[in-house]
């Protein structure tokens, strides 16, 4: 089972067959564009306070929301770069700019993820964080995951040198394989590469992680691009929820 896209209303939106119980997973990846979580909330038939919001620190902390337990306070008072929740009729989002965003679902437990993963935290496995911590909460076999990774910045333009490089020879084995050097000396990263290789080290098998693949910074007409426009780049806003 993949999930298909449908754009609709200025955002991409992923949508899955209903699983056994009746219930549905819904995911949108944004693209740029005016009231972006008016849309969503649209998208997803929500009022806007029943979605789940954090501030983002490139870290690789976590927040768990039980649906036995009340959630507490979302929004710039919860600091943190992924989200993970078996609460039905609730969204969880990250906001990205170039970063990757990651949405994962677990089709046996009923419980889903939504993750932000820059060069930060994808040097800090967020990723893979997020799966161990899915399995610890929630008892999720990564065998049991599908994960739908949106657009981000591409191999193609995403240069970077020492202060990435350095801990990403020091960290993963496989580093060479999501490094791409070009003839001028310049290193380039697949950041999706990185994470889909995380992710299936965690266990998630290789056909249930389907990757976007396109690269936010060649597409400013699409995307909004933090590498090419700055402090004046704004933020696509990606979710995932289960249906009520």
């Amino acid at each position: 089972m993949s999930f298909h896209v449908i754009v609709k209303e200025g955002h991409r939106a992923v949508e899955l067959p209903a699983l056994a119980g009746g219930r549905k997973w819904r995911a949108v990846f944004g693209l740029r564009g005016p009231h972006p979580m008016e849309i969503l909330a649209k998208l997803f038939g929500l009022q806007q306070n029943q979605i789940a919001t954090v501030r983002q620190v490139h870290g690789d902390s976590i927040w768990v929301i039980d649906a036995s337990q009340s959630p507490g306070p979302s929004g710039p008072e919860r600091e943190a770069d992924a989200i993970i929740t078996n609460r039905a009729g609730m969204a969880i989002t990250v906001q990205t700019a170039d970063c990757l965003p990651i949405v994962i679902w677990d089709e046996v437990k009923e419980v889903v993820a939504a993750v932000h993963a820059g060069w930060r935290g994808s040097l800090n496995a967020i990723a893979s964080k997020t799966v161990l911590t899915m399995r610890s909460s929630f008892g999720s076999d990564p065998k049991s995951l599908w994960v739908g990774i949106g657009p981000a910045i591409g191999p193609c333009c995403y240069e970077v040198n020492g202060p990435v490089l350095k801990p990403l020879r020091d960290r993963f084995e496989y580093w060479r394989e999501v490094v791409i050097k070009k003839g001028n000396g310049k290193e380039m990263l697949d950041l999706a590469g990185l994470n889909v290789r995380q992710l299936t080290a965690s266990g998630v098998s290789p056909e249930r992680i389907t990757v976007a693949g396109a690269c936010t910074f060649c597409h400013p007409e699409r995307f909004y691009s933090y590498r090419r426009d700055g402090n004046s780049s704004g933020r696509m806003i990606n979710g995932i929820m289960i249906g009520a």
